[in-house]
């Protein structure tokens, strides 16, 4: 993000002003703050982003604790499941209901099969996995044109960071580039749960798209578009050794710093068609 985040949003349009000004959100709410810039103090209103605490439970048993923006949170539920690999994508989901602040899942799990995911703790992000690595099957391709035209919409989608500057951004795209479904949140890990969640309940199939996300693919992130069957995962930051060695076993494309007409593949070489 720039480091003059907020003067630059102030220089939006004015359409793109009239459109936002008047909206009220759960994601964000207004609070006064002190503006100190090289000429001058003074107090302005901004919108800050709201994070709040939701706990998980699959057949009554609690499985994590989310703080995570207060929407879509069924999205939210369907998403990690899969991404976690609690589920495969087309397990069957009986329910999903929320109650207050608690997410209430039924599905077709034994609880045993709770107890055999390894937890592991990275980047202070939890994360729960199988001790067999799954191989995407798809045979999908993406051109660079695609990916950096996909990427350069995280900006153009994510309106709660035009608000805020705190949220992070998640895409599920075609093999063109073209956006599909988008989510944001105050968590980078539960943007990315969300969107998976999103285009799983409106019957998406995974294995022909890219996920595109704000932030460091760290292995977490990695790891989550492995268990979703997404065969390419992109982003304008870094990534991490861990992040590779997964995608590389796993047989998905790593594509980092993307940015301009520039991109590193770490991962999946297969997968990239240049133009």
């Amino acid at each position: 993000m720039s480091e003059k985040w907020y003067s630059e949003r102030n220089r939006k349009t004015e359409v793109f002003r009239k459109d936002e000004e008047d909206i009220s959100s759960p994601f964000y709410v207004p609070m006064k703050c002190l503006e100190i810039t090289e000429n001058s103090k003074q107090h302005i209103n901004v919108d800050v982003i709201v994070e709040e605490r939701f706990d998980l439970f699959v057949n009554n048993v609690h499985i994590t604790t989310f703080f995570a923006s207060p929407m879509e949170l069924e999205e939210l539920a369907l998403g990690f499941l899969v991404c976690e690999g609690f589920i495969e994508p087309d397990t069957k989901v009986d329910s999903i209901r929320i109650e207050d602040r608690c997410i209430f899942c039924e599905i077709e799990i034994n609880i045993p099969e709770l107890e055999e995911l390894i937890h592991l703790e990275r980047c202070g992000t939890t994360s729960y996995r199988k001790d067999v690595i799954k191989h995407i099957n798809s045979d999908a391709k993406f051109t660079t044109g695609a990916i950096i035209r996909a990427v350069g919409q995280l900006k153009e989608v994510g309106r709660i960071w035009h608000r805020t500057g705190g949220a992070h951004t998640s895409i599920i795209c075609d093999n063109q580039g073209e956006v599909l479904f988008f989510c944001e949140d105050v968590g980078r890990a539960c943007s990315v749960d969300k969107v998976v969640g999103k285009a799983l309940l409106n019957g998406t199939d995974l294995s022909e798209c890219a996920l595109v996300t704000t932030g460091r693919l760290a292995s977490t992130m990695v790891s989550k578009a492995v268990n979703a069957g997404i065969p390419l995962v992109a982003s304008k930051g870094a990534t991490v050794r861990e992040a590779v060695e997964l995608a590389e076993k796993a047989g998905i494309a790593l594509v980092a710093f993307v940015r301009g007409k520039n991109l590193y593949v770490y991962a999946g070489e297969g997968r990239i068609q240049t133009e």
